[in-house]
């Protein structure tokens, strides 16, 4: 008798169950390295973003703070002149008596020197910017480019230092003197190549080896027939405060052809909030820059906080002796280095935990938390003023 061949159709129960399980074990080992792969991602993008913020903060600032007190071959800050009168009236953005300056965070919407009782700021504290048809009023009246471009003081984060840096302008050619200046006779100089960055309403420096003097530029003209020359007048009376009230250029003597006219240059940096939005929808804080007369710009996303120390040197041997707050430097002239400190955050939630410098009132935590998923780093670096009298 010939015995029956069974053959095997498919899978019992049984068996389907166990690879239906083992099937299972291994997904869920896979979505976990996925996920965990998916987070050590974010961490890592989120260390780069820190560090690379970091780094551009810091480049940024310490560049021209390395430019700060740039005085072309004048480098006496003692004899440094003014035509504004009294000279604490000279706009924040050309006080070139001072390479630096800053603000220290002394309190709640508070700093020292105060951001609000500046001379180009209205009674309000908004900064309106440097060209007005009069002072002394609460509602203060605008003129000349740059109006209006003033820094929003209310967007300023409280709690964070905000510095100005101020030099002459590092042009390859100086706009040479062409004819001796007295105190009443317009300004002719040579315009280099690259131009002459000087226009009505705002203010220069005309300068030599011995002395130097701040002015406001009241009329601007290129000449002809005589080709890259160019007329500058200014003041000759005594007007408002933000125009030239003394008859001269020059305390001691006239400037001749040795001489020259540079325009100033000046960087605001500060915190506030950013103009985009982060993966979670809220809004990063950023370091933001004014430059000159220009409005304030967004530099770098992901700058939560800024704070400033001063390396005052009080013997005259350009090392510093102690580093101090704004609000403790007794004479601006007196700083040789700065010590700047940043906060960076990754911006976009990684699953920190970390609490916000800023607490969730300026950064949006998570709800019933105070954190808000993003990590943070702070970085410092000591930059040495090059230009120190």
């Amino acid at each position: 008798m010939n015995a029956i061949k069974r053959t095997q159709s498919g899978l019992s129960l049984v068996e389907a169950m166990i690879a239906m399980l083992i099937g299972s074990v291994i997904m869920v080992g896979v979505v976990q390295l996925l996920v965990a792969n998916s987070e050590t991602h974010k961490l890592m993008m989120g260390q780069s973003r820190m560090q690379e913020s970091a780094r551009f903060s810091l480049d940024f600032i310490a560049r021209t703070v390395r430019q700060a007190g740039y005085r072309g071959c004048f480098s006496s800050n003692a004899a440094l002149n003014t035509t504004i009168d009294p000279p604490a009236a000279l706009p924040y953005e050309y006080d070139l008596r001072f390479g630096v300056q800053g603000y220290d965070a002394s309190g709640a919407n508070l700093w020292t020197p105060m951001l609000t009782n500046l001379p180009q700021t209205t009674s309000g504290g908004v900064d309106t910017n440097i060209y007005y048809q009069s002072l002394g009023t609460d509602t203060l009246t605008a003129q000349g480019q740059g109006q209006n471009n003033g820094i929003d003081i209310g967007a300023i984060v409280s709690g964070t230092d905000v510095l100005t840096v101020r030099n002459m302008d590092q042009q390859d050619i100086e706009a040479r003197i062409d004819a001796l200046v007295g105190a009443n006779n317009p300004i002719v100089v040579h315009v280099p190549p690259d131009g002459l960055n000087l226009l009505v309403n705002h203010m220069a420096v005309i300068h030599d080896c011995e002395k130097a003097t701040i002015f406001r530029v009241t009329s601007v003209a290129n000449d002809t027939p005589i080709a890259n020359q160019m007329t500058i007048g200014h003041d000759t009376a005594d007007v408002d405060a933000v125009r030239n009230s003394i008859n001269t250029l020059a305390l001691r003597n006239f400037f001749g052809v040795d001489g020259a006219v540079t325009a100033i240059q000046s960087y605001t940096y500060f915190i506030a909030p950013g103009t985009g939005q982060n993966a979670q929808g809220a809004t990063p804080l950023s370091l933001w820059r004014k430059t000159g007369l220009t409005a304030p710009i967004e530099l770098v996303e992901g700058v939560e906080d800024l704070q400033i120390l001063y390396g005052v040197s009080t013997d005259d041997d350009i090392t510093p002796n102690q580093y101090v707050a704004a609000n403790s430097v007794a004479d601006w002239k007196d700083v040789t280095t700065i010590r700047i400190t940043v906060v960076v955050n990754s911006v976009d939630d990684v699953g920190g935990t970390s609490v916000p410098t800023q607490t969730c009132a300026v950064q949006t935590c998570i709800p019933d938390v105070n954190y808000d998923g993003l990590i943070r780093r702070s970085f410092t670096q000591t930059i040495k003023l090059r230009n120190t009298s």
